[in-house]
C-alpha cells in the first residue's frame, strides 16, 4: 500500500507524521511494523518516531507515538510542536489553543505564529518526585556527590523523567564520558539522565543533554526546562530564558502563578513524500 507522510522536525528531533484521515484504511492494525520500517535511517524515511493523528473532538487531538521498534511511547515536546503545527495548517484543528492526547499523557498546545508553538511542560518535582518544586531562596536544592575524587555538585528535578543538572563554565571536556561516570554512581537511580548547563546571562543559557544507553530518546524539552528551574533555584537566572541546544533555540517560561513551565519553540516541515509499504507475511 502507499502511504502518503510528511517529515518533520523540531530542533533537530525528527519525526515520520501521518494524516490518519489521509492513510489507507488498513493501516492502523500494521502500525508496529510501519514504524519499524519506514522509521529506519537506512532502508527506510528515517526519524525518531511515527506521529499518527487522529481525528480532532473540539479542542482534543489524539495523536499516537511510536519508536523505530514499533513500541508506543510519549510524544516529546518537540513531536508535539510539529502535531500541533501540522493539525493547526491543515484545519485538523480550528483553535489554537488546544489539547494533545496521546494514551494517558495529556500536553497543552498553543499556536504562537506560523513556525512556533507552546506546549505545557507540566510543574517540577524533586527528583525523587517526592515534592513539587517551587522557587524558594531559603531552600537549598544542590546535592554533591564525589566522582573520581571530584566534588560534583548537581541539583535533581524531574519532569516525568529525572535528570541530575550540573552547571559548567563551558563545554570544553569529554562530555559523554564525564556523564557516564557521574551517572554510574550509587547516588543515581537507574535512568537518571544528565544535563550540563552553561550560563551565559540570567535570560540565557546553553544545555547538553546525556541519556543512559538503552533509555528512550532524550525529550531536549524535558531537560531544557529542568534546567530553567536548577537555574533559578540556585540564583543563576529569571524565569523566562532562551536555551540553546544542539539542535535549535527554544524559549521558556515558569510561571509563578500556577507553577507550570511552558516551552516555545520551532517545528519545521522537511519534506513530503509517499512510502511503498507492504506489510510483512503473518501479520
Amino acid at each position: 500500500m502507499e502511504i502518503d507522510f510528511l517529515k518533520m522536525q523540531g530542533c533537530g528531533d525528527d519525526v515520520v507524521l501521518l494524516d490518519g484521515a489521509r492513510v489507507p484504511a488498513e493501516t492502523p492494525q500494521h502500525l508496529a511494523n510501519l514504524a519499524q520500517r519506514i522509521l529506519d535511517r537506512r532502508f527506510g524515511v528515517g526519524g525518531n518516531a511515527l506521529l499518527v493523528l487522529g481525528t480532532a473532538a473540539g479542542s482534543v487531538l489524539p495523536v499516537r507515538s511510536l519508536d523505530a521498534d514499533g513500541d508506543d511511547l510519549p510524544v516529546s515536546c518537540n513531536g508535539a510542536r510539529c502535531a500541533a503545527r501540522y493539525a493547526s495548517d491543515s484545519g485538523a484543528v480550528s483553535v489554537n489553543d488546544f489539547s494533545i492526547e496521546s494514551g494517558s499523557q495529556a500536553m497543552r498546545a498553543q499556536i504562537i505564529d506560523s513556525a512556533h508553538v507552546r506546549i505545557d511542560m507540566g510543574s517540577p518535582f524533586s527528583g525523587e518526585k517526592a515534592a513539587e518544586i517551587r522557587e524558594s531562596l531559603r531552600e537549598s536544592f544542590t546535592r554533591s556527590i564525589q566522582v573520581e575524587g571530584r566534588s560534583v555538585t548537581y541539583t535533581p528535578i524531574s519532569l516525568g523523567r529525572s535528570y541530575a543538572m550540573i552547571f559548567v563554565p563551558n563545554f570544553a571536556f569529554p562530555i559523554r564520558r564525564t556523564a557516564r561516570e557521574i551517572a554510574a554512581q550509587q547516588d543515581f537511580p537507574e535512568g537518571t539522565g544528565i544535563g550540563f548547563v552553561q550560563v551565559n546571562s540570567r535570560e540565557d543559557l546553553r544545555v547538553r543533554i546525556w541519556d543512559a544507553p538503552g533509555e528512550m530518546q532524550a525529550d531536549q524539552c524535558v531537560c531544557a526546562s529542568a534546567a530553567l528551574v536548577a537555574a533559578v533555584v540556585n540564583g543563576f537566572a529569571d524565569r523566562e530564558v532562551f536555551i540553546h541546544l544542539p539542535g535549535g533555540n527554544i524559549f521558556l517560561q515558569w510561571e509563578e502563578s500556577d507553577n507550570r513551565i511552558w516551552v516555545t519553540g520551532p517545528a519545521a516541515y522537511v519534506f513530503t513524500g509517499t512510502f511503498d509499504f507492504t506489510p510483512a507475511s503473518g501479520e
